[in-house]
């Protein structure tokens, strides 16, 4: 990266982090060295050396408008208590039949892809998860807020995306505002259902979606439960929890059975379809389904979310 760019970087950095702070919202944190402990009621693997590589993609069509509204934290939760130092949550009753916990060091260079830039971090999966065979696997991640923008320019720009939804809650907020998975390449080809959500010492913001590297139809195989949040203390949280809706068809094959009520899908017929006004349709029957009709509920996702603690 040229310095010229990289100095634009740190300044917009700067200015965010000036921003932040006038709000209580420091993004200032240092990557722990420390090892991680043994998480609670949790299964330990084998140390990973990578995060998972996404599929290429190039660019989708994502214009819709949404309004974030805010919920409060429930007075207490019901499931399995699980820590993965610094992140402590407590496991929903019959989302999952336990939680892994993955350390990952500081990775940059050259020879390092973008996708596996990090300046440290944790993950957690979830192990027997409700859902199986899904385009992505449930997982919650655990970065530096400052250290991954200050590593990866997708980072920033997500984080920076987040810290203006999280301060104008309750405003229409297009795909476009939206942070997005920094590490996949592909893009957000709708998303409903927006909401945004406190948790035990932060906020973040919570919706449907889909990723493709093109115009792709909303199924069941890779829709999921997205969720970006950030503490006062400057912690970067993203989950990725795979999800289903009983309006949409299974997969994206041609082939694959709409569901009574579902929106029809005419792109593999006609690529000139009017695509703008198919997300539009999708968006607006998963923003009118009830949210217990979903697998997971996203009652039981949201839960899990709120439950969650970042601790230094």
């Amino acid at each position: 990266m040229h310095s010229t760019t990289v100095k634009k970087i740190f300044l917009f950095l700067s200015m965010f982090i000036v921003v932040s702070l006038a709000c209580d919202l420091s993004v200032t944190v240092v990557p722990s060295t420390s090892t991680a402990p043994v998480p609670t009621n949790t299964m330990i693997p084998a140390p990973e050396t990578s995060t998972q590589i996404p599929a290429s993609a190039t660019s989708a069509p994502a214009t819709l408008a949404s309004n974030a509204t805010s919920t409060a934290l429930p007075p207490s939760f019901e499931g399995v208590s699980v820590f993965f130092r610094p992140l402590s949550l407590v496991l929903p009753l019959g989302l999952a039949s336990g939680i892994s916990g993955n350390q990952f060091s500081r990775s940059e260079g050259d020879n390092v892809a973008s996708w596996d830039v990090t300046p440290g971090h944790i993950q957690l999966k979830l192990e027997g998860y409700l859902l199986q065979g899904k385009s992505h696997q449930p997982q919650i991640l655990v970065y530096p807020a400052t250290g991954y923008g200050e590593m990866y320019p997708g980072a920033f720009e997500s984080i920076h995306r987040l810290t203006n939804i999280l301060y104008n809650s309750g405003t229409s907020i297009s795909d476009e505002q939206l942070p997005a998975v920094p590490f996949f390449n592909a893009q957000q080809v709708f998303t409903s259902n927006l909401q945004v959500i406190s948790f035990q010492n932060g906020r973040g913001v919570r919706f449907l979606t889909e990723y493709a590297q093109y115009a792709a139809s909303a199924n069941n195989h890779d829709l999921f439960y997205h969720f970006q949040g950030l503490t006062s203390d400057g912690a970067y949280i993203i989950a990725i929890l795979p999800i289903t809706a009983p309006v949409l068809a299974e997969t994206s094959d041609g082939g694959a059975v709409l569901p009574p009520g579902g929106v029809p899908y005419f792109y593999f017929a006609d690529p000139k379809a009017d695509m703008q006004g198919y997300y539009t349709a999708v968006t607006s029957l998963l923003n009118s389904t009830s949210p217990e009709a979903f697998a997971p509920t996203i009652n039981q996702l949201d839960l899990l979310i709120q439950s969650m603690r970042i601790t230094p």
